[in-house]
């Protein structure tokens, strides 16, 4: 190397760190097509990085690139991810440039932690196009809060509008074809969706308009459609064919379901929903669905009549509805035939309930019995009577819950503030102590009331009542109570102050939680868990499990190889997670 080479800035194949330059991070994110139309281009905000590092003698280490909202689930921003972890990781690190602060995070709660959390290491988030500030001083972080308010509110405007346009959008009726225009979404399974040009917008771009009719795809000798009629008539109305008989008649007639080959009763309980009974209806059905997969209330979805071809009608829609109201009471009545020590335990496997998901299908991973031995396998596999989405994997579940046990106590061992903690479990118990409390009250209120009853009796006798055996059976009655309840009242007096945990204490139940952990039920510990993390992913391909954090990076439990572990774990060192190859019975 030649100081030469350094003053005419020749250095292309010289290291960063060899001529001091400061080594950065770069992200660029674009959500839209309208963002890729005003210059926001990945091309364009990568363009002004490089240029803005030139001028600042910054060295860009490594691009990130991605093309995801911000404010979608986190965990479809792996690249993200990466990045934050690699800047934390990496002490020679010192920055990250984005286009703008918008770039990075637009939520503002997760923003902000992510940012700290930098910040902690030494890190801090960069904007080529807003002012540079330094938030740890009182004027920068007056300037980022209100960089973040900017954002928050300008995403909060937009889906606003959103929202309004597409609520717009689907009232309006094709001039040529007389239908509904939809706001894109998957079609039910007999429909096809399809694209049409109505105009073109200010900027001369076609302005394109989606909507729905019948899939005429022959399909085992007739169109799609009609075998969705079929099953929705001939199968569940008129022979009350249940779940797994229409998945097993699909499948017998090679008929691929919308995503995958074969069919699954999860499939049909969807389709068969009132939303979507209401669109093989001809009706059109928006707002349905909340995020992370909740349904809103009824009340609140947008529905307008005629919106694209019936497949069935409001009549046949209306009776398919009593079936299945039917048929859930059958399965309610065969549940309650079980023994109710088996409807107590509850399920046996820890990660059950849509926390343990196939990478490969989506589908949940479930509990499966095999050889004597308990297992995870994937839903597509023990649902479709072995068919499904690929090569089998079983997971032995006593292993893969060990690594997930371990994974969430470290994380609560590492997360939790000590003070914070202190305060929430004192305030717990003294909920419980007020709880008491208006225990007692109320039994001064019953005691009063039996006064009075016992006086009004014994003024009834003083008048001259007749019937002395009920006045003496009433009487001995209120006293047999009023004594239970002044034994209630003296067992609350009993009652010791409301204890209170210090520090010491708190430290030590952190540092006992796997105890405590392993000693809860599987309700409890699955709760638990849901606090700390989003979803787990299995990948059949490549024999990795994916943990994804609430607001963290996804943590990668590595299976335990020839070599030992892999160093490429994010979160803690986890123990393998005994990966099988399926044997039999799947």
């Amino acid at each position: 190397m030649r100081l030469i080479d350094i003053v005419q800035g020749d250095t292309a194949e010289i290291p960063a760190e060899a001529i001091g330059l400061r080594q950065f991070l770069a992200y660029a994110r674009v959500s839209t097509d309208d963002q890729e139309r005003a210059g926001l281009s990945i091309p364009a905000q990568i363009r002004e990085m490089q240029e803005y590092a030139h001028a600042k003698g910054i060295a860009i280490v490594e691009m990130y690139q991605e093309a995801e909202s911000a404010f979608s689930d986190e965990s479809r921003r792996p690249n993200f991810w990466r990045m934050v972890e690699r800047a934390k990781a990496d002490q020679k690190i010192s920055g990250i440039l984005v286009h703008d602060h918008s770039r990075f995070f637009r939520d503002p709660y997760a923003g902000p932690q992510v940012k700290g959390e930098l910040l902690a290491h030494g890190v801090r988030v960069y904007s080529v196009t807003e002012p540079e500030y330094d938030p740890r001083t009182i004027a920068g972080l007056a300037i980022e809060k209100m960089t973040e308010f900017k954002n928050a509110s300008y995403s909060i405007d937009v889906a606003f509008h959103t929202i309004k346009g597409m609520k717009e959008n689907l009232a309006r009726r094709d001039a040529e074809i007389g239908y509904c225009f939809k706001n894109g979404g998957a079609a039910p399974w007999g429909y096809r969706s399809y694209k049409v040009q109505r105009g073109v917008d200010r900027r001369g771009a076609s302005i394109m308009k989606t909507l729905w009719e019948k899939d005429e795809t022959v399909v085992a000798g007739r169109p799609v459609w009609e075998w969705a009629r079929h099953v929705l008539i001939e199968l569940r109305l008129k022979q009350h064919a249940s779940l797994d008989q229409i998945r097993d008649f699909l499948n017998e007639h090679d008929i691929p379901s919308p995503r995958k080959r074969y069919w699954s009763p999860s499939s049909w309980r969807e389709l068969l929903e009132n939303s979507a009974l209401l669109q093989y209806a001809g009706y059109g059905v928006w707002n349905v669905h909340a995020k992370h997969g909740r349904h809103r209330p009824a009340s609140q979805w947008q529905i307008v009549e005629k919106a694209h071809p019936p497949i069935i009608s409001l009549e046949e829609a209306e009776a398919i509805l009593e079936v299945n109201a039917h048929q859930r009471k059958l399965g309610t009545d065969r549940s309650k035939c079980r023994m109710a020590s088996v409807r107590t335990q509850g399920s046996r496997y820890l990660l059950s309930g849509g926390l343990l998901i196939c990478k490969r299908c989506g589908a949940n991973l479930v509990g499966y019995r095999n050889q004597g031995r308990l297992y995870y396998v994937c839903g597509a596999k023990a649902y479709r009577k072995g068919l499904g989405c690929g090569a089998s994997m079983q997971l032995r579940k006593e292993e893969i819950e060990d690594a997930v046990a371990t994974e969430v106590g470290l994380l609560f061992e590492s997360w939790t503030d000590t003070k914070r903690l202190m305060e929430t479990i004192n305030e717990e118990l003294r909920a419980v102590r007020q709880q008491q409390t208006s225990g007692s009250v109320e039994i001064v209120r019953e005691l009063a009331k039996i006064e009075e009853e016992i006086g009004n009796i014994r003024q009834a006798i003083k008048g001259g009542l007749d019937d002395m055996e009920w006045a003496n059976t009433e009487l001995g009655r209120l006293k047999a109570k009023r004594e239970g309840l002044l034994a209630r009242q003296e067992a609350f007096g009993m009652e010791p102050t409301v204890p209170q945990f210090d520090l010491t204490q708190v430290e030590e139940c952190r540092r006992r939680f796997a105890e405590a952990f392993a000693q809860g039920t599987n309700e409890e510990r699955r709760a638990f868990a849901r606090v700390f993390v989003k979803k787990i992913e299995v990948d059949p391909e490549s024999a990795d499990i994916w943990m994804y954090l609430v607001s963290r990076p996804p943590a990668l439990i590595q299976k335990r190889t020839s070599a030992g572990l892999t160093a490429d774990v994010r979160i803690g060192l986890v123990a393998g997670a005994g990966f099988e190859p399926a044997t039999s019975g799947l």
